[in-house]
This record gives C-alpha cells, sequence and structure tokens, in this order.
C-alpha cells in the first residue's frame, strides 16, 4: 500500500462513490456511520481488516496483496429511486477503482436499497 493507510483510502473510496450521480448515501447510512465516528476512537488495524462498525470500513471494505496493493474493494450503496441501479453500480465502480488505484474487476458494488 502507498502511503495511505487503509482508513485514508477507504475514506477516499467512500468521497468518490458519494460524488457519484444518483448514490443516496453508503450503507450503513452516512448519517449513522459519522454519529458512531464521533463517539467512537479510530481502531488501530492491519491493512486488509474491515473497519468499525461506524467507520467508512464499514461500508467500503479493502483487501490487500501482499505487496499492499489494493486487491478487492466492495462497497455497499443505496441509490436514488429515479436512477437505474446498474448503470449507478457501474459509475460507482469506475469511480471506487480509480480512487483506490485498483482493476474495475476487483471492485464489488452491491445495492443495498432503493430510496
Amino acid at each position: 500500500m502507498r502511503s495511505e493507510t487503509a482508513e485514508d483510502l477507504a475514506q477516499k473510496v467512500a468521497e468518490a462513490v458519494l460524488a457519484v450521480p444518483g448514490v443516496a448515501c453508503l450503507r450503513p447510512g452516512l448519517r449513522s456511520l459519522l454519529r458512531r465516528a464521533a463517539t467512537r476512537p479510530p481502531a488501530a488495524r492491519a491493512p486488509g481488516t474491515p473497519g468499525p462498525p461506524g467507520s467508512a470500513g464499514s461500508a467500503v471494505r479493502l483487501t490487500f496483496d501482499a505487496r499492499g496493493s489494493v486487491a478487492g474493494l466492495q462497497i455497499d450503496v443505496v441509490v436514488r429511486a429515479e436512477q437505474q441501479a446498474a448503470r449507478t453500480a457501474r459509475a460507482v465502480r469506475a469511480a471506487a477503482a480509480e480512487a483506490a488505484a485498483a482493476t474495475p474487476g476487483a471492485v464489488r458494488v452491491t445495492v443495498t436499497g432503493i430510496v
């Protein structure tokens, strides 16, 4: 992994995903992520391990290969009702791959709801 920590990279990916048109929020919802993050200190953990509930890592999960590069990236999003879920998921995949410097094939997007 470059100089970024896993949490910093997860946050960067989350910001890129939230900027995609049609994305309502990350799952769990952004409000609950912010509320929990404000009440919990960040946990120290090894690269590639999922974040604690309430961190960007709970909606954006990263795994790394032996060289420290992103090997897998899973994102759970909620899509706005007026958008096509499949089209939005493809846009999320592209934005996340670019933000994490990963191949699009390493990114898995799950639409967990439509609002």
